[in-house]
């Protein structure tokens, strides 16, 4: 993460010590740096700016109002999944003028808001959910703007559990069966079809399966076009990989321009990780330390609960302590949580800083996916969220208290 150093040996982001957050809150908390999001939404503004899009940041990342707030502050609108994510980008002060629904299974009660609040485009994901967008809209009385979400069959060579544009994958439809859609257009009087979308995976660190996909829509674009119907918009999704990528966003846009641009459509982008994975760290304390001699366990406050990736995903999070260490314990190191699965493990290390019972660790790039994707497992509350600004800690989330979390277990009487 930018912005996280250390100085005189204990680690600050932005300017504050880490050490001294420990102080006013418990662990496991979550820190967002204020100044990487802005950077982050900042530059890929910038990356995208000849296709002069609609960015739709992607609540599933995260979905802190705050953080939502201070990103459409900056132009984004919001690409949500669920009617509880559109509430929360309404709550956040985006216009549902800006809101793109998706989602695989939507239902007819978050179809129903989402065409009620005038939505700006619902992406289908499905013939039989055009059926029931075009009979809920007519029971309003409107119109509601869709797109057709392709399944292009483009491998995105990313983890399998996070690649969503193959034949093989749940999400959207069929290239031929798309295209029949498209042919039945005039069949619906209250639905607007004039876009399509794709998403083809997460984490996505080469162009390759990017260009390969964009060629695939150029083609399906000229089939769209004759006939004799012109699109309104070309969602492209998310998928950028915040670390390690070999491409820049401008290549992207550039490729896009080459291939699409002579449709003339709205571009829509969804970025997520790209904007909040690495403006984000995990603060954990060392409750435990098991040394057999031969393996060592570290284990944490935080667990799966609060950070499933690792578990999930096979993520890999760089973990760091808050105080500087230049002693290295040489012995093969496991990195977990306190919760009672096997899989509730962090960082496999041959090596790591030594560290004792009661320090502090730093979970990396916790931004995304982190506290969106936390749960009362084991019956442990959700963690803290705080927004670093500068010198300043401001608590945008604050840690659930036991009695938040049994509020809405009833007891049942005989």
């Amino acid at each position: 993460m930018k912005y996280l150093n250390y100085a005189e040996s204990c680690l600050e982001i932005e300017q504050v010590s880490i050490e001294h957050i420990t102080q006013d809150h418990p662990t496991p908390f979550y820190c967002y740096s204020k100044k990487v999001l802005i950077e982050n939404i900042s530059d890929f503004f910038e990356g995208v700016k000849i296709l002069d899009p609609k960015v739709c940041y992607s609540l599933k990342a995260n979905s802190n109002i705050s953080l939502l707030k201070l990103l459409s502050s900056y132009g984004t609108g919001a690409d949500v999944v669920s009617e509880g994510e559109f509430r929360k980008a309404m709550e956040s002060g985006i216009k549902p003028s800006d809101i793109v629904f998706s989602g695989v299974g939507k239902t007819d009660e978050e179809l129903t808001f989402a065409i009620k609040n005038n939505c700006f485009q619902i992406n289908i994901e499905s013939g039989s959910e055009i059926l029931r967008v075009e009979k809920i809209a007519n029971q309003m009385s409107k119109t509601q703007s869709i797109a057709i979400r392709l399944n292009p069959d483009v491998d995105s060579k990313t983890h399998e559990k996070i690649t969503t544009g193959t034949k093989e994958n749940k999400f959207g439809i069929p290239l031929h069966e798309a295209l029949q859609i498209f042919k039945d257009k005039n069949k619906y009087k209250n639905v607007d079809l004039n876009g399509i979308a794709v998403h083809i995976g997460s984490d996505i660190k080469t162009l390759k399966p990017f260009l390969k996909t964009l060629k695939i829509l150029k083609d399906f674009c000229e089939k769209i076009r004759s006939l004799g119907i012109e699109l309104n918009t070309i969602d492209l999704g998310g998928g950028l990989s915040p670390h390690e990528r070999e491409f820049d966003i401008k290549e992207f846009a550039l490729a896009t321009k080459k291939e699409l641009g002579e449709f003339n459509a709205k571009f829509i982008f969804e970025p997520g990780r790209i904007i909040s994975a690495d403006a984000g760290i995990l603060v954990t304390k060392i409750v435990s330390i098991k040394d057999s001699g031969a393996k060592k366990f570290i284990i944490l406050d935080a667990g799966m609960n609060d950070l499933i990736r690792p578990a999930l995903y096979d993520a890999s999070h760089e973990i760091l302590p808050i105080k500087e260490s230049t002693k290295i314990s040489k012995i093969p190191t496991e990195i977990v949580g306190p919760i009672c699965e096997s899989s509730d493990s962090f960082l496999k290390v041959d090596e790591f800083p030594d560290v004792s019972e009661g320090d502090y660790l730093v979970i990396m790039n916790a931004g995304a996916y982190g506290a969106s994707m936390s749960s009362n497992y084991n019956i442990r509350p959700l963690a803290a969220e705080l927004l670093i600004d500068k010198d300043r800690v401001k608590i945008i989330r604050k840690k659930q208290s036991f009695d938040e979390l049994f509020h809405n277990e009833k007891e049942i009487s005989n």
